[in-house]
């Protein structure tokens, strides 16, 4: 177990929510850049794209428009960030220089859904070598002549494959060599998603040596603490898709670097000892210091920690959040907790953002609700910027 010889100190729960709340950008000026705020992160969580570019755009100084964001993913000549599998089986945007790190913890995330048939050494082999000569982009659909007939067969066993078992063995293919780190996705064209050998779209990758993992996963546990502090254990299991048994290995690897949090009733909390000060500072009354924030559906911050009553305290009120099929809400965020969830449709000339209040609503919060989603327009290149708040 994680040692508990060492000095205790007292946070209230609206310290430790402006404590993340500056080290994630929520509050602030913003990182200088969206690598930085994708580093704060440790990844934007990011099953759909334009989401994550809202993620990143509205924790970066200036809120960069989502071209600029979706640039910084795509388009050459230097992509700082990149979009694959990582924490708890999910997509997420990584800064790109952080990609080697989570690569190389992978194997210490063992948590899937995914069932039945998978591809051999042999099969991801070819796969990878059809990548490398590819010298550029490839869609699913060009895997499906090098799905031996083997796998084909053992795949069309499985529920999920339909009529078209060969569209899941690809599937497996591309799944397997992105957690290896040996692909990313790429761009999309019209519903079809491109993928592609790291070596073309990021040149400058350097794999963090496989023997390395035991340091990659504490390395990030340290990172995870420096932004989500206080947190249990179970809490940093829960944000990487790993047992706690392997948390609480980590976190004894940082036992000198540590103190013991206490809030409220919550135990085994922790944080580095380096950030105490920090977290004991008081939190701003004023909303121009802590605002009112947008967050997209499927933010990171609705999965920082296995303890939901940080964000949203009421238990009856979770199910509006976190919703059936792994479905997270958009949030309306103020003062660290969620108050609302939200929705927008946009045309144009035109946003409109419905907003369906939870029990910490404020009349007050509408106007900063409404600031808000003048920048979702802005982020959205919406012409005129009309915004209606419902």
């Amino acid at each position: 177990t994680v040692s508990r010889a060492r000095a205790s100190v007292p946070v209230s729960e609206e310290q430790a929510l402006w404590f993340r709340a500056r080290r994630t950008h929520l509050a602030g000026p913003g990182a200088a850049d969206v690598e930085g705020a994708a580093r704060a992160l440790l990844g934007a969580q990011a099953q759909q794209e334009n989401p994550a570019l809202l993620a990143l755009s509205l924790r970066t100084r200036g809120r960069p428009p989502a071209s600029a964001v979706r640039a910084r993913l795509l388009e050459a000549p230097r992509r700082t960030l990149v979009r694959s599998w990582g924490q708890r089986d999910t997509l997420h945007v990584y800064a790109a220089e952080d990609w080697p790190l989570v690569v190389a913890s992978l194997p210490a995330w063992p948590r899937t859904g995914r069932r039945g048939a998978m591809p051999t050494e042999a099969d991801l082999e070819v796969a990878r070598r059809a990548f490398e000569r590819a010298g550029g982009p490839l869609f699913r659909r060009q895997l499906f002549d090098l799905v031996p007939p083997r796998f084909l067969e053992e795949v069309a066993g499985h529920p999920g494959a339909g009529k078209r078992p060969e569209v899941l063995a690809a599937s497996r293919l591309i799944w397997y060599l992105a957690r290896r780190g040996e692909i990313c996705f790429a761009h999309k064209e019209g519903n079809e998603q491109a993928y592609v050998h790291r070596d073309f779209w990021l040149p400058d990758f350097e794999r963090t040596p496989s023997g390395d993992q035991e340091d990659a996963s504490v390395s990030l546990a340290r990172r995870y603490l420096s932004a989500f502090a206080p947190a249990a254990p179970a809490d940093l299991a829960h944000f990487f898709g790993s047992t706690v048994g392997a948390a609480r290995g980590w976190l004894e690897r940082l036992d000198g670097e540590l103190v013991n949090v206490e809030s409220g009733s919550r135990r085994e909390l922790l944080a580095l000892a380096e950030d105490v000060d920090e977290l004991a500072a008081e939190p701003p009354r004023g909303l121009g210091d802590w605002p009112v924030r947008l967050l997209p559906q499927w933010d990171t911050h609705t999965m920082t920690h296995k303890d939901k009553s940080w964000v949203v305290p009421r238990e009856e009120e979770l199910k509006r959040v976190w919703r059936p099929a792994a479905v997270n809400a958009p949030t309306v965020v103020a003062r660290g907790r969620f108050v609302a969830t939200w929705a927008h449709r946009a045309t144009t000339k035109r946003v409109t953002v419905t907003v369906s209040p939870l029990s910490g609503w404020r009349a007050s919060h509408r106007r900063q609700v409404e600031r808000e989603a003048r920048q979702l327009a802005a982020h959205l290149d919406v012409e005129g910027h009309e915004v209606i708040v419902e």
